[in-house]
C-alpha cells in the first residue's frame, strides 16, 4: 500500500456498497466487481485520485465483514483483566491468525484498518440496525483511526435514516455523510472531502487542493458536454440538402438527411458517454439500441414522436416523411393563398414563411429539405435529458441509461381532446430566434454538403448562447 498523500480503507458489511463508492469517486465503472450478492470482493484492491502530481488520494476496497459478531467476541477475549488498547487486540489477533482460519477475510479488513490514514464505513440504509453492524463499528474504533460512516442508498433507505443517526451518535460517530452511489450528487462528494478536512487537520491543505481540483474538473466536464449538445443542435438546425423536384429524388434526399441526423445524434451520445466515463452498453437496449451506427429508435416515425408527447401540427408536409420540411411546393406558390384550402394551405404557407428566401431562389428548380421544428425539439430534449442523467448517475449504477421523455403523451382523464405535452416548457426562451439564424446559415452545419464555416464568429456566438442555456 505504498503511496504518497492520503490513504483510505473502505470497509463495511458484505454488499453494503464499498466497491460502488470507490467506483463513483474514481469515476471508473470498471473498478472491482459490483453484483447483487454478498461477498463479491475477496481481496483488498486499490485505486487513486491524483491531486497534484506528487500526492494522491488512495482508496482501498476490502472484503465484507461477514462474521463481525464472532470477531468482536474474540477480540474482547484477549488480555482479560489487563489494560490494553484496541490496537493491541487487533495486532494480537493478526499474529495468531492461524488459530482462526475461518476469519481470513476479516483479517484482511483489520490489516487495512491499521495500514491506512482514515476509514470509510459504508452503511446500507436499506438495512435495519442489527447487532452485527454495531459490532463492526466497535471493531473499527479499536484501530484508533478517524472513521467516517458513509450512508449509502439514501433514497431507498429513508425510513431507517433517523434510527441510524441515533445509533451512530450512541457509538460516538458524529461525522457521518450521506452519499448515494447510484443517485449521485456532486455536492455530497465534496461533503466527504470537507468532513475529512475536519478529522485530518494536518492534511487540510492537501484536501483543499483536492476539493478545488474536483470542482474544476466537474465544471469543465459539464461545460464541454454543453458544447457538444450545442454543436449537435447547430449541425442539425442548419442542415439542409438540395433535391430535384421529383418525388423519387425527394424521398432519396429525405432518407439521406434522416440517416445523417441519426448518425450525428449517435456520435454526440457516444462522446457524452465517454466524457462521463460510461459505456455504450450502459444505454437502455429496449429504448435506444445502437446497431451498425444506426439508431433503431426512429426519431422520424409518427408513433415515437407521439410517445414523446408531441402533437403534430397542421404545418407538416405529409408526403415528405415526418421530421422533414420541404421548402417549395410549386402549385401552392403559383396558385396563391386564395386557391388553397384546409390543412394544405397551412402547411404550404407555414413553409413559405419559414424559407422565403430559398423558395424565391429555387421557385422553378430544386427543393431544399431540412429538419422541421418538431424533430429539433426532440433532439434538444433528448440530449438535455441524457446530460441530466449522466450528471446524476453514479458509476456503480447497474440500471440502463434511459433518456427518453418518460411523461405520458396523453391523460386518460383529459376530456378536451388535448393529449399533447407542452414541449415549450423545455425550450430556451430564444429557441425560435436561434432556429431562424440556423435556417439562414446552412454553411454552419458540419454535416451539410455545402461549404462549411464552422469557425464563423456569429456561429461561435450562437453556440455559446445555446450551450449556456442548458
Amino acid at each position: 500500500m505504498d503511496h504518497k498523500g492520503l490513504s483510505i480503507a473502505v470497509v463495511g458489511h458484505a454488499n453494503a456498497g464499498k466497491t460502488s463508492l470507490i467506483r463513483t469517486l474514481l469515476r471508473d465503472s470498471e473498478f472491482g466487481e459490483v453484483a447483487d450478492q454478498a461477498g463479491t470482493t475477496r481481496h483488498v484492491e486499490g485505486g487513486a485520485i491524483n491531486v497534484d502530481g506528487a500526492n494522491d488520494l488512495a482508496l482501498y476496497d476490502t472484503p465484507g465483514l461477514e462474521d463481525s459478531i464472532r470477531l468482536f467476541a474474540i477480540l474482547n477475549s484477549f488480555y482479560k483483566n489487563q489494560s490494553v488498547d484496541g490496537i493491541e487486540r487487533l495486532q494480537y489477533f493478526l499474529q495468531h491468525l492461524s488459530d482462526y482460519p475461518e476469519l481470513i477475510q476479516e483479517a484482511k479488513v483489520l490489516r487495512a484498518l491499521l495500514n491506512n490514514d482514515i476509514i470509510f464505513y459504508v452503511i446500507d440504509l436499506r438495512e435495519p440496525i442489527l447487532g452485527k453492524y454495531c459490532d463492526e463499528l466497535k471493531i473499527l474504533s479499536f484501530a484508533a483511526k478517524p472513521v467516517i460512516p458513509v450512508l449509502n442508498f439514501t433514497q431507498l433507505g429513508q425510513d431507517n435514516l433517523k434510527d441510524w443517526k441515533v445509533q451512530l451518535a450512541r457509538l460516538n460517530f458524529h461525522a457521518f455523510v450521506s452519499f448515494d452511489n447510484v443517485h449521485f450528487k456532486f455536492s455530497d462528494e465534496l461533503k466527504i472531502y470537507r468532513k475529512m478536512q475536519t478529522l485530518l487537520a494536518d492534511r487540510e491543505t492537501l484536501l483543499q487542493a483536492l476539493i478545488e481540483q474536483r470542482k474544476q474538473q466537474w465544471d469543465e466536464r459539464f461545460n464541454l458536454a454543453k458544447q457538444m449538445v450545442g454543436q449537435l443542435m447547430i449541425d442539425c438546425g442548419a442542415l439542409r440538402y438540395q433535391s430535384e423536384n421529383t418525388q423519387t429524388a425527394i424521398n432519396e434526399t429525405t432518407n439521406i438527411l434522416q440517416q445523417r441526423v441519426r448518425e450525428a445524434e449517435g456520435f454526440c451520445v457516444t462522446q457524452l458517454l465517454k466524457l462521463y466515463q460510461f459505456k455504450q452498453a450502459d444505454l437502455n437496449d429496449s429504448q435506444l439500441p445502437v446497431k451498425q451506427g444506426q439508431w433503431q429508435l426512429d426519431l422520424f416515425s409518427t408513433e415515437n414522436l407521439q410517445e414523446l408527447g408531441i402533437q403534430l401540427s397542421s404545418n407538416m408536409v405529409k408526403g415528405a416523411g415526418l421530421g422533414v420540411t420541404i421548402d417549395l411546393v410549386t402549385g401552392g406558390l403559383t396558385l396563391g393563398a386564395a386557391a388553397l384550402t384546409g390543412s394544405l394551405a397551412g402547411a404550404l404557407w407555414g413553409v413559405k414563411a419559414r424559407y422565403y428566401d430559398e423558395i424565391q431562389a429555387k421557385i422553378k428548380g430544386s427543393r431544399y429539405i431540412c429538419l422541421n421544428d418538431v424533430t429539433l425539439r426532440v433532439l434538444w430534449l433528448r440530449q438535455n435529458k441524457l446530460l441530466q442523467v449522466l450528471q446524476e448517475r453514479g458509476h456503480a449504477s447497474l440500471d440502463k441509461i434511459d433518456y427518453q421523455i418518460s411523461e405520458q403523451a396523453s391523460d386518460n382523464n383529459n376530456t378536451n381532446g388535448n393529449n399533447s405535452r407542452d414541449l415549450k416548457e423545455g425550450l430556451p426562451e430564444d429557441w425560435s430566434s436561434w432556429l431562424r439564424q440556423l435556417h439562414n446559415h446552412p454553411e454552419w452545419s458540419s454535416i451539410n454538403n455545402e461549404s462549411i464555416q464552422v469557425d464563423a464568429p456569429k456561429r461561435t456566438r450562437l453556440l455559446e448562447k445555446i450551450s449556456a442555456s442548458i
